[in-house]
Parts: structure tokens; sequence; C-alpha cells
């Protein structure tokens, strides 16, 4: 390589050097520029959530004063209105704001009881009503009325938002007798399930008497809720909700060690005769059709042998002719067992097939319609 070409290289490199060093300082610059109006930005950001969490402290000050300035004799009258009018400004303080009226409402039950133990004189009379106290109140022992299975009394329901509260359920009263078939009808929205679910004690009530089977459910802790669904309720969702990890036979005994211990259930081989699903004994929840599906989770309510059925729009899922089916085997076994039927649904033409027809519009009961001449031939029934 010749002398000049050494050199021209030489150049070059120190060029190329140079530019480098130079390319490397604006980088430097750029990056320094990009992290100081980072650093402006985490500050302002910063400065919005301080700013943020001010508003909110200040708002829960004045909701927790507001709170406190309700007295217990305005409590009753103002508890809508405090909702209607906004008053609260957070979600929590309105949520906080339902527990305080049901606390009140317990509360003026305490003192009544009281009220009746100190004005008695006579000791045998104390201790019954000290006893009556705490089955009432601890609990929830309350008798039903004459032949009545559920007693629902001044139920309100109300569901709180960060903008607004929905009055879900507005003063229903309504009364179930034993062994009845009732269907709770309403469009999609109206307050059927939520109905369903304070019915069965899934919902809490936020005010009125929920007596179902001499025990009044608003006076119940979530154990004691649990405890006494698993000895009294069973379930039909439009969902089956079968352990796929067990068979037919194993999915249905799951109802049955789930009844009271004192209780007798219903066997398993009998209920699985009757369901027409003795075949597919062994057979796991894949391998069967919908409408099987379906009967294995109304054999799985039966097996504990419930005071009530409770069934969720239970042939949502199935077409007409396995719709039908599962509709019969529920009409089945309040034939043969006396079980309480509750069937929630949004389909007219179930209504021919009810001792009873609860029409919920809007969170309240419109209409009660009652069957004197029920049908059984669920196969007359148009399908919606």
């Amino acid at each position: 390589m010749s002398k000049k070409n050494e050199k021209t290289l030489d150049k070059e490199k120190k060029k190329l050097i140079k530019n480098e060093k130079n390319a490397s300082k604006k980088n430097k610059k750029v990056l320094k520029k990009e992290k100081a109006n980072l650093k402006k930005e985490e500050k302002k950001t910063e400065k919005k959530n301080d700013k943020l969490i001010k508003k909110q402290k200040r708002a829960s000050r004045n909701d927790s004063e507001l709170l406190n300035s309700y007295s217990k004799e305005e409590l009753s009258n103002s508890f809508t209105k405090a909702l209607s009018e906004k008053h609260f400004l957070t979600h929590k303080s309105k949520v906080r704001f339902i527990k305080k009226y049901r606390k009140y409402l317990i509360n003026q039950k305490k003192k009544i009881f009281k009220g009746e133990i100190k004005r008695s004189a006579n000791p045998i009379e104390k201790k019954e009503l000290r006893k009556k106290y705490k089955n009432s109140l601890i609990y929830g022992k309350t008798q039903n009325s004459k032949d009545n299975i559920i007693d629902l009394i001044n139920i309100n329901k109300l569901y709180t938002s960060k903008e607004t509260y929905e009055h879900v359920l507005r003063d229903i009263n309504l009364v179930i007798k034993k062994g009845e078939i009732v269907i709770i009808l309403g469009a999609s929205g109206s307050g059927k399930t939520t109905l369903l679910n304070v019915l069965s004690g899934l919902t809490d009530a936020t005010s009125g008497d929920v007596i179902v089977n001499n025990t009044n459910l608003f006076y119940l802790s979530e154990s004691k809720k649990t405890k006494f669904r698993a000895d009294n309720l069973s379930f039909v969702f439009q969902s089956y909700n079968l352990i796929p990890t067990l068979t037919v036979s194993e999915n249905v005994k799951v109802g049955y060690n789930l009844r009271r211990q004192n209780k007798e259930g219903k066997n398993v081989k009998e209920i699985l005769k009757i369901l027409g699903i003795e075949k597919q004994a062994n057979k796991y929840p894949f391998q069967l059709s919908g409408g099987q599906n379906q009967r294995v989770s109304i054999g799985r309510a039966l097996a504990k042998n419930p005071e009530i059925l409770f069934a969720d729009e239970p042939t949502g899922a199935l077409d007409e002719f396995h719709g039908k089916e599962a509709l019969k085997l529920l009409l089945e076994i309040n034939k043969k067992y006396g079980t309480t039927l509750i069937i929630v649904t949004h389909n007219p033409n179930f209504s021919v097939v009810a001792d009873r027809v609860i029409r919920v519009v809007d969170g309240e009961v419109l209409k009660i319609d009652r069957h004197g001449s029920k049908t059984t031939n669920v196969d007359s029934i148009k399908w919606v």
C-alpha cells in the first residue's frame, strides 16, 4: 500500500472517531433533556395525585360528618332522601350509610326486646324473653304465617354506584305456601333475579323481613346464612355448574353429602332412575348432552331433600325438547316429594304450570295471579 493511501485512511479514521465523539455528545444531551422532561412530568402527576387525595380526604371527612349528623330518629326518614339527593360524595360512604341503616333497624328490634325484658317482673317470663331475643336476633328464629314457607314483609333492596344508587326492589310484600309451584315472571332487568337472591339469602335485603322456613334471614350473619342454605335450600341454575372431574353419580352425591346430618337424603340410584340417566351414572359431564347435564344438576339439587328448590332460568341454555323435559322433571319432583318450587323465568307461557305467578316490573310486584286449574301438560306450552 502506498504512503498516500495510508494517509487518506488515517484521515478517514480520525474523521470517524471525531464524528462518533460528536454523536455521543449529542446523544448525551438528548438523554439529559429526556430525563429532565420525565422528572417534570413525574412531579406534575405527583402534584395532581396529591390534589386528588386531598379532595378525597375532604370528601370522606364531609361524608363522615354527614353520616354522624343523622340521628337515630331521622335515619329512617332520611335514608332514601340522603342517597337520592346525592349528598354523599364517595361510593364508600353510600355503602357505609346502607350498612348503618341496616344496623339501625337491628338495634331498634334489640331496644324493643330489652324494654320487654326490663318491664317483666316475673323471672321465668324474663328467662323466656331472653331466649326469644337470642333466637330471633342471633339465630333469626321467627315463625312463618300459617301454612307459609316464605313471608316477605316490606322488602327493599338498593345497590349503589359512584354516580347514584339504584332502588332494585321496592316495598315488596308476598307469601309462598309449602309445596307450591311459584313462577317469578319478568323481563330482563326487572329485578326478578334479585328477588330470588333475596328469597334464598344469597343477597341481603336493605330493609324488611325475609322469613324463610321459620328463620328471618335479615338478622343472620354470613356464616349462619351459608349454613341455612346448606340445610334447607337447593338451586338449579341456567349454567349447570357440575364438577367436570366427577361422574354423574358422584356429582349427584355432592348434593346428598351437603344435607343436614339429622335429615334423610334422597337415594342417589332412585334419583338417577327418576331422571332417566341411570345408564349414564359412570359418565363424565363432557360426555353428556346439554339436556342430560341439566338433569344431573336437578338430581344434585334434589339429593339433599331440600325444603325449597330455586330454579333460575333452568331451561335457558336448552332447546325446546330438552327444556320441556327439564320442566317436566321439576314438576314431577314437586308432585312426588312436595318440594316447594320457585322458578324464575322470562317466558310468560310457563305460568300455566304454576299455582301462582308473581309478575315483577321495575323492582315492584305488579300482580300476583292464582291458578285454580293449573296444567301439567308441558308439551302444550309454546316455547319462546
